[in-house]
């Protein structure tokens, strides 16, 4: 049986396998993003997304969800999800812990938000006293 639950339990495909293997037999090089293999998948990734593409290698999901949503808040401001996101339902409160921002749930329907019930939670905008919605994340509709 194959899951695709996670990023943290499954194997590596036997063609990444070898990739490190090919790696390896490279010998020492710079660490911290400094050698070829680096640049390498950089330029791909800037050739995919523009030039202007910023590229931040991460450990796993969680931390690219967190961090990418730490670039975009502040610790006052709001990010709106469905009530079955990833980040509301599968990361042990990691994205709320190292934002410092208030996740709020809409329903969900099918796997879709609806824009109405996002507009129900944009309020109060510019007091002082309320989390201030700054970020919808759209999650994939198989979650």
């Amino acid at each position: 049986m194959h899951s695709f639950a996670s990023d943290n339990n499954a194997g590596a495909h036997p063609d990444v396998l070898k990739a490190i293997l090919k790696a390896n037999e490279v010998g020492h090089v710079p660490a911290y993003g400094t050698d070829g293999f680096t640049a390498a998948a950089v330029e791909k990734c800037q050739e995919a997304f523009g030039s202007h593409a910023q590229v931040h290698f991460v450990f796993n999901g969680t931390a690219a969800n967190v961090l990418s949503l730490k670039l975009l808040t502040s610790s006052h401001h709001a990010i709106i999800c469905s009530e079955a996101a990833h980040i509301a339902e599968d990361e042990c409160g990691a994205p709320e812990r190292f934002t410092g921002c208030k996740l709020l749930t809409v329903p969900h329907h099918d796997g879709r938000i609806l824009l109405e019930d996002i507009q129900k939670k944009c309020v109060d905008f510019g007091v002082v006293h309320k989390v201030q919605p700054k970020v919808i994340s759209i999650s994939q509709t198989t979650e």
